[in-house]
């Protein structure tokens, strides 16, 4: 069941393909009509849950999740595509909405309500008298039956409405009396309605938005699902905080419009700045007085990996680079192979260092024991996943 009203079905009960969310960026095959639109994925079997990601121009914007009391949370996209990596056997529904509906969705995920109540508690024709009387913009909102329905108001009149089975496509929109009429029937046959009315309508993308032309590198829904990383800040005697880097860039100074703010008179006001570069996480040095070490050896520009200390003046930050929920997904998919080899405890595993080529080997119990492990190669320093290799 879809809870939210649109205008055409683009796709349906298809299974995960990263490739469709680069198509509908692209506008092209079978998915040009998704320049305003929403993705919602099968029903969760533990809570009823079901998560959506809404599309702008084309452009993953806001996503959310409805939860079995048919509420909206909203997430970051990042969280949506990680939810997708997480559970490959759900099935994903595609549709097309307007520039309007598309607003309404918005409103109703980012917005509180003035007025809220099970259609027989609320006075809605005072309720419409107000708004008539104030020529106020509205988005009056019926859930029944798991089913958004919405009516938009512009100054103080229906001007277009979107039921579950019907869309009124009219240019003069609906009277206030069909809204009612819909109300009354859904009463007639014993369902609960519950009315929402919006008159705040300020909506805003998602954090993870990229605004302007853009870039996703190897595509959507790998760049959602990129491991980012995580700093532990330590000083002299104690650990600070542990900060997630979601954007880049990622500034570390004095200054207080750094993301990292280090108090320290050893630290320049921009100091250094996390970057991604090809997939991986790089910093560099901002001219600073004191310059940046890295594991402790001079560096102006490094490619960082899990483990790694960069000292900053009198501070330490310990990078914590989490594997990819996507990788993840097809790393813990069970082959018998590797079963095999985990249960001979004298097998051993050839390995190649991926930057350098130098050759080795590893018990493979240690690699197919179910902890994550990375080497260091003694030939070049580069850390590595030898699973992931």
């Amino acid at each position: 069941m879809i809870p939210f009203p649109f205008t055409s079905v683009i796709d349906e009960n298809v299974v995960l393909d990263p490739a469709l969310f680069d198509r509908i960026v692209e506008g092209r095959e079978g998915m040009e009509g998704m320049e305003y639109g929403f993705c919602i994925t099968s029903r969760d079997e533990q809570d009823h849950s079901q998560y959506y990601l809404l599309f702008f121009q084309r452009k993953p914007y806001a996503a959310g999740r409805i939860t079995k009391t048919i509420d909206l949370e909203p997430t970051s996209i990042r969280e949506f595509f990680i939810y997708l990596a997480q559970n490959p056997q759900k099935k994903l529904f595609f549709y097309q909405t307007d520039p309007v509906l598309m607003k309404s969705l918005l409103v109703l995920q980012d917005c509180s309500p003035e007025t809220e109540g099970s259609s027989d508690l609320i006075r809605i024709e005072n309720l419409v008298v107000r708004l008539l009387e104030d020529r106020k913009d509205a988005l009056v909102t019926l859930i029944q039956g798991g089913r958004f329905s919405v009516a938009f108001v512009k100054e103080g009149k229906v001007v277009k409405a979107y039921f579950s089975d019907k869309i009124v496509q009219s240019a003069g929109g609906m009277e206030w009396a069909d809204l009612f009429r819909k109300i009354e029937i859904s009463q007639s046959q014993g369902e609960q309605a519950r009315i929402r009315v919006f008159e705040d309508m300020t909506t805003s993308p998602a954090s993870d938005y990229l605004e302007g032309d853009a870039d996703f590198r190897g595509g959507v829904y790998r760049y959602y699902t990129r491991p980012l990383p995580e700093l532990i800040v330590r000083d002299k005697t104690r650990t600070l905080k542990r900060i997630s880097v979601t954007d880049y860039p990622f500034i570390i100074g004095r200054g207080a419009e750094s993301n990292i703010v280090l108090n320290d008179p050893g630290v320049s006001r921009k100091h250094a700045v996390l970057e991604e570069r090809e997939g991986k996480v790089f910093i560099r040095d901002l001219d600073s007085l004191n310059g940046i070490f890295v594991n402790e050896h001079f560096t102006r520009d490094f490619a960082l990996q899990d483990g790694d200390r960069i000292t900053v003046g009198s501070h330490t930050l310990q990078v914590v680079l989490p594997r990819s929920p996507a990788e993840d997904v097809s790393l813990f998919t069970p082959n018998p192979e590797d079963a095999t080899m985990a249960m001979d405890r004298n097998a051993r595993v050839r390995i190649s260092c991926p930057q350098c080529g130098a050759v080795g080997s590893i018990d493979a119990a240690r690699i197919y024991g179910g902890k994550k492990i990375a080497i260091r190669c003694p030939q070049c320093q580069n850390r590595f996943d030898p699973v992931s290799t």
